[in-house]
């Protein structure tokens, strides 16, 4: 008793102080967010681009080869490897002499063959006319004849009179038809004079033609290769002497990607093209522009250009479609100092241009995770956009659906990403520049520096 009241007292009371106690005060601790640089995505007129690469080469080569046999007599004082020769212009000589004595041959057999031709014709006149006189000697003769016949018959004649003049009828006769004979092979004769002279003639087009070849001259205005010719040298036909490179046109043919070339050609209804194929409806298809540019970090120098063909096989290798474009009047577009001329071997960088296609969405090509990207809702909420890329371009890519334009789009690194993450977001207009810029096909070094500097250079992962 003097226990147990005292202690059930102490509980009631040790209770009573703990349920009247007063409670602290909850402080509610503000969400955590992370700082992510952000962009409003851009709906802007895209141009298609396709970057290559190839090997200038001259448009047309001209291989110099001896189409007759002898000894150089005469070269060009500017016949050494890398001159710059016209067109026309004498470049090497082979001895004529040879030559020069054929035609002269030839000519005289020509002139006999006339001539020859000429006399049968006086003697087809002459024999025409001796026929004439025959054929009236004949007549006397068989008047003759038939008077001696009609005195034979009434037995007024001896017969040796008849004899002799049976043979003289019959001795002109003979000579008619030796007339008429070489008469009738005197066309025959004629003509195979005329094959004779028609022969001398072909033969004397073919030795004028060899005394022709004798001289080498530029068949355009090009620039030697490699040249090691001098006067006294002996050339046989056929024998390859130096080539020679045509100054108005460089060749660069560039290889690319077929998935690449294909965003160069924007047919939305997916109709046929061709008609008929030709070359200018190839052209008309691509319809694109083209710059070639030295693939050279120390020398930066540009050519426009103009695109010609496609190779007709793909690379067995690579699966590279090679595209042609060419440079007119390379050596007119030297600038000293700044843009040398567009030498054969130059490894050049070609960027094929494409009309543009207006309203596109895009985004920076770092900003795609596996099909989707990362964008903030109206509560600056990160959310998981799945999206459909229709092509990718330099640093970024063409939205086909997913995106409207206008999201706020996440381009820094937002691993780990939460879905539903609170975000504080820094918009990077530096970025949102450069990518349109690079869309609308704006050389990168037109940003300004300034611009760059604004960039941030790291990524923004820090909390508050």
């Amino acid at each position: 008793m003097l226990f147990v009241p005292p202690l059930l007292v102490g509980v009631v009371l040790a209770v009573w102080i703990v349920g009247n106690r007063p409670q602290p005060e909850l402080e509610v601790a503000d969400e955590t967010s992370r700082m992510l640089r952000v962009i409003e995505v851009p709906v802007v007129a895209v141009l298609p681009q396709v970057v290559g690469y190839g090997t200038a080469t001259p448009g047309q080569t001209w291989q110099a080869v001896a189409q007759v046999d002898g000894r150089i007599v005469e070269v060009h004082k500017e016949l050494e490897s890398g001159s710059f020769v016209s067109k026309d212009q004498l470049l090497l000589k082979i001895d004529p002499t040879e030559y020069e004595y054929a035609v002269a041959q030839l000519e005289a057999e020509i002139e006999q063959a006339k001539a020859q031709i000429e006399e049968l014709t006086r003697t087809e006149e002459n024999l025409q006319a001796s026929m004439e006189i025959e054929r009236d000697a004949l007549s006397v003769t068989q008047r003759e004849m038939k008077r001696i016949e009609e005195l034979d018959a009434r037995n007024a004649t001896a017969q040796s009179e008849v004899d002799a003049q049976q043979r003289s009828l019959l001795t002109q006769q003979q000579r008619l038809q030796e007339q008429s004979s070489a008469l009738n092979l005197m066309p025959a004769r004629k003509q195979s004079q005329q094959a004779n002279l028609a022969l001398k003639q072909a033969q004397l087009a073919q030795a004028q033609l060899d005394l022709k070849h004798t001289e080498i001259r530029a068949p355009f205005d090009c620039r030697l290769g490699t040249v090691t010719l001098d006067v006294g040298q002996y050339v046989g036909t056929g024998q390859s002497l130096f080539e020679a490179y045509s100054n108005d046109l460089v060749e660069v043919e560039a290889q690319a990607p077929m998935r690449e070339v294909r965003r160069l050609i924007h047919n939305p209804t997916g109709a046929a093209v061709f008609e008929e194929i030709s070359m200018q409806r190839v052209r008309d298809m691509f319809n694109v522009q083209a710059i070639v540019e030295m693939a050279s970090a120390d020398i930066s120098a540009r050519w426009p250009a103009r695109f010609m063909r496609i190779r007709e096989t793909l690379d067995p290798q690579t699966r590279s479609l090679s595209l042609v474009v060419g440079v007119d009047d390379p050596y007119k577009q030297v600038v000293p100092g700044v843009r040398p001329p567009l030498l054969q071997g130059t490894y050049c960088r070609v960027t094929l241009i494409g009309q543009a296609r207006p309203d596109q969405v895009i985004v920076p090509r770092h900003a795609l995770h596996d099909g989707h990207v990362h964008v903030l809702d109206d509560e600056r909420r990160l959310r998981r956009q799945p999206v459909q890329v229709e092509f990718r371009q330099s640093e970024f890519a063409v939205i086909r659906s997913g995106l409207k334009g206008g999201e706020t789009l996440v381009v820094s690194d937002p691993t780990p990403a939460i879905e539903g993450m609170l975000v504080e977001p820094l918009p990077d207009e530096s970025l949102h520049e450069r990518l349109v810029a690079d869309a609308r096909g704006v050389d990168a070094n037109q940003v300004t520096a300034s611009q760059s500097s604004q960039s941030p250079t790291t990524e923004v992962g820090g909390q508050r």
